[in-house]
């Protein structure tokens, strides 16, 4: 079976250099949780050592922040996993409303599927119709 695959240039270019981001200590629904270790050293100076011991991960919506938040400022050129996650909101972000299927798989990278109802094969339901 031939497949022939488009790959689409994503039209915005990614923040770089330092951003502020608000992270909480409590689970909310549609935010992403984020590993301690994710966050390279930058919660040293706005957490105890016990709780930063205690603690396994923060939790963003990579909004402003709201009430009890910790801020950071992180450089996304120097903390790379956590420009990551950034990164992977931002295209969910773009795509949402857009895409006809979002699906993050198993290696967490976020997966973008367009239904081309030109080339579909007869008798075959839409994705749309499908959810």
């Amino acid at each position: 079976m031939e497949q022939n695959l488009i790959l689409n240039i994503i039209p915005f270019t990614p923040a770089s250099g330092k951003k502020t981001f608000a992270f909480y200590r409590e689970r909310k629904e549609d935010y992403y949780p984020i590993f301690k270790g994710d966050l390279e050293g930058l919660l040293d100076d706005k957490i105890t050592a016990l709780e930063l011991l205690e603690l396994e991960k923060l939790y963003t919506d990579f909004q402003p922040a709201k009430e009890e938040a910790i801020v950071l400022d992180i450089d996304l050129s120097k903390s790379h996993r956590f420009a990551s996650h950034y990164y992977r909101h931002l295209i969910r972000e773009y795509f949402t409303g857009i895409a006809d299927i979002m699906h993050q798989n198993f290696t967490s990278e976020t997966e973008v599927w367009f239904h081309n109802k030109e080339k579909a094969p007869p008798n075959t339901k839409s994705i749309t119709s499908l959810l």
